[in-house]
Formats: C-alpha cells, sequence, structure tokens
C-alpha cells in the first residue's frame, strides 16, 4: 500500500517538472553554454528530462549530428 501511494506521488510530482524546449532552464541556461564550450553536452545533468530536450535543441540548431536508425 504504502509503496502504491509513493509511486503516485512519484509520478505526480516528475509530471511537474516536465520540460521542454522553451523553458528557461534550456534556452538559457544549459543550450547557451554548451554552444560557447563553457560545458559539453556530457556535463549536462540528467535531470528530470533536461538532457533529453537539450539534446533535442542542439540537433535541431545543428550542433549534435544524429545517425538515422535503420
Amino acid at each position: 500500500m504504502l509503496k502504491k501511494v509513493l509511486n503516485k506521488i512519484k509520478r505526480r510530482v516528475l509530471s511537474m517538472f516536465k520540460l521542454t524546449k522553451e523553458s528557461g532552464i534550456v534556452k538559457n541556461v544549459w543550450v547557451p553554454l554548451i554552444l560557447n564550450g563553457t560545458y559539453t553536452f556530457e556535463q549536462c545533468p540528467n535531470l528530470f528530462n533536461l538532457r533529453e530536450v537539450v539534446e533535442e535543441v542542439l540537433i535541431e540548431v545543428g550542433f549534435i549530428i544524429k545517425e538515422p536508425t535503420a
């Protein structure tokens, strides 16, 4: 019972912190820091979905070239 309640709380908390390409920490912090060489993509923290969204933006601007999967 307690485990179910904790899992439900965890899902709600994680859904509250879904970052997008427009989130300030993405477009005003991590993407510019990576583009200007202050940090590498590998140094971007895996916090909520931050790393995934930063990767999407970096692919869009051509900074990361993603190979198509076969």
